[in-house]
C-alpha cells in the first residue's frame, strides 16, 4: 500500500469523509498487490448476470412481438399489441411501484426480483465467497441500500431492453414482411369508440408535435377486419398504426423505465456517498489502517484539545502530553477531572468545548469502563459539540508504582466493542502502550 498516497488522501479530512477516501486508497493499494476480493467476485457475477438479463430481455421482446403476428392474416391485432407491449408493462410497473412504497426502504429487504438476481450472482461467485453479502444484509444501512438500488438498476435495464426488443421485432416485421394492423368485433361501432378513446389517451404525450402519429377515428374504422380482409388494405393499415405503436412503446414502456433506471443510479450513488463505515468490522479495519500511520496524517498536532479525566487516573498533562502529540496528534489545552456533568455545569462545559477546536479526550483506565456512565458522557458531549467535533477515548493503566502500563488485550477488546457500539464517525479510541510514561 502506498502510504504517501494514503497520507495525502485524508489530509484535511475527518469523520466519514476521511474513512471513505482513506479506505478507497487502501483498497486500491491492496488490489495492486494481487489476490481476489469479494467485491471482484460480485462485480464479475453481476456483469455476467447483467449481460444475460439485457440480452435475454431484448431477445424476449423480439420474440413476443413476432409471436403476436397473426400468420394467417399477416397482420397484428391492435388491441393485443397495445395490451401486451404497453398495458402489461404499465401494470407491472405500477404494481412494482406500489409494492416498493408499501415495503419501505431497501435497508429492510429487497424485492423478489432483486433477491433472485442477488442469489444468481452469488451462485456464479462460488460457494463460500458471498459471506460478505449476508454480513451486509444483517448490517443494513446505506451499504445494503446501495446494493438494493444496484439490483433495481439492473432490473430496469432489462425492462428497457425488453421494450427495445419489442420495437426491433416490430421494425423487422415491417421491413422484411408485408404486414398490416387490424381489429375486429361483433360490435364494431362500440369497439371503434373504445379504441379511439385508448388511442387518444396513449397518444397524449406526442399528439401536439406529431398529430399524424395518432390514428383518427376514420383511420381506425378503415383498419377493421371485415369480410376476410382489412377494409382499407394491409399496407394502408400499417402506415396508420405502426408510428403509433412505436411511440406508445417508447413513451409508455421504455421511457418510464429509463427514468427509473436513472433514479436508481442516483439513489445508489447517494447511498454510496453517505456510507459512514461505522460497523464494527469497518471501525476495526480503520484502526488497523490508521493506527500506525496517524502521525503521518497531519503535518502538525492540533492545539487546544479538552482533556476530561473521567476515571480519576490522577494523571496530569506532563504524563501524557508526549503520547498525545505522538499518537493522537493533539496538544492538550484544558485539563479537568469530572464525573457526570449536571445541568448547571453544561454551560461551562459547552464553553470549554467551544474553546477546544481539536476536540475532547476522555481519559480512563482500562479496567474502569462503565458503559452507561461513559455513554451518558458521550451523549452530553455530542449535545454540546458539533457532530464533526473529534472525541477521543484514551485508555490507560496505572500501576501500583504510579507508572503507566500497557493496556491488556481483553480490556482493549471491551473498549473497542463499546466505542464501535456508539456508531460515532468522529470518535476514536487509543490505548497507551506503557512506554514513555512517568
Amino acid at each position: 500500500m502506498d502510504e504517501v498516497a494514503l497520507r495525502d488522501s485524508v489530509k484535511g479530512l475527518d469523520g466519514p469523509e476521511a474513512r471513505r477516501v482513506g479506505m478507497r486508497v487502501w483498497l486500491d493499494g491492496k488490489r495492486k498487490g494481487g489476490g481476489e476480493f469479494p467485491g471482484e467476485v460480485w462485480a464479475s457475477g453481476r456483469f455476467v448476470v447483467g449481460a444475460v438479463v439485457v440480452v435475454g430481455m431484448f431477445l424476449a421482446g423480439i420474440g413476443v412481438m413476432t409471436g403476436m403476428l397473426d400468420r394467417e392474416k399477416m397482420a397484428f391485432h391492435v388491441p393485443m399489441v397495445l395490451g401486451v407491449s404497453v398495458g402489461l408493462q404499465l401494470l407491472i410497473l405500477v404494481a412494482a411501484f406500489v409494492a416498493w412504497l408499501l415495503r419501505g426502504r431497501f435497508s429492510k429487504g429487497l424485492g423478489v426480483v432483486q433477491k433472485l438476481l442477488g442469489w444468481l450472482i452469488g451462485k456464479l461467485g462460488g460457494t463460500g465467497k458471498m459471506e460478505w453479502w449476508r454480513t451486509l444484509r444483517l448490517e443494513g444501512g446505506k451499504g445494503w441500500e446501495a446494493m438494493g438500488w444496484n439490483l433495481v438498476r439492473l432490473t430496469q435495464a432489462g425492462a428497457v431492453m425488453f421494450s427495445a426488443g419489442l420495437m426491433v421485432g416490430l421494425l423487422g416485421c415491417i421491413w422484411f414482411l408485408e404486414v398490416g394492423f387490424f381489429w375486429e368485433s361483433t360490435t364494431p361501432e362500440w369497439m371503434g369508440e373504445k379504441i379511439s378513446m385508448v388511442v387518444g389517451l396513449l397518444g397524449f404525450p406526442w399528439h401536439w408535435a406529431f398529430p399524424e402519429w395518432v390514428p383518427s377515428m376514420e383511420r381506425i374504422v378503415m383498419t377493421r377486419w371485415s369480410d376476410g380482409g382489412i377494409l382499407g388494405g394491409r399496407m394502408e393499415s400499417a402506415g396508420a398504426w405502426y408510428p403509433f405503436v412505436f411511440a406508445s412503446i417508447f413513451f409508455w414502456g421504455m421511457l418510464p423505465r429509463l427514468v427509473f433506471w436513472g433514479y436508481a443510479v442516483f439513489r445508489e450513488r447517494k447511498a454510496l456517498g453517505a456510507l459512514d463505515f461505522q460497523s464494527k468490522r469497518h471501525r476495526e479495519l480503520w484502526r488497523e489502517i490508521m493506527g500506525t500511520r496517524r502521525a503521518d496524517v497531519s503535518e502538525a498536532p492540533l492545539d487546544g484539545v479538552l482533556v476530561l479525566d473521567v476515571g480519576g487516573t490522577g494523571l496530569r498533562e506532563k504524563d501524557l502530553r508526549g503520547f498525545m502529540l505522538r499518537r493522537l496528534r493533539v496538544n492538550p489545552g484544558e485539563w479537568h477531572e469530572v464525573g457526570v456533568w449536571d445541568a448547571g455545569g453544561e454551560a461551562a462545559a459547552a464553553e470549554s468545548i467551544r474553546k477546544a477546536p481539536a476536540g475532547v479526550v476522555l481519559l480512563a483506565e482500562g479496567w474502569a469502563l462503565s458503559p452507561p456512565r461513559m455513554a451518558a458522557l458521550h451523549k452530553q458531549i455530542r449535545s454540546l459539540a458539533q457532530a464533526e467535533t473529534p472525541i477521543y477515548f484514551l485508555v490507560v493503566n496505572v500501576g501500583s508504582d504510579g507508572k503507566l502500563e500497557e493496556v491488556k488485550g481483553e480490556e482493549k477488546t471491551v473498549w473497542k466493542d463499546f466505542a464501535d457500539g456508539l456508531a460515532d464517525a468522529a470518535l476514536e479510541v487509543f490505548f497507551h502502550d506503557g512506554e514513555g510514561g512517568p
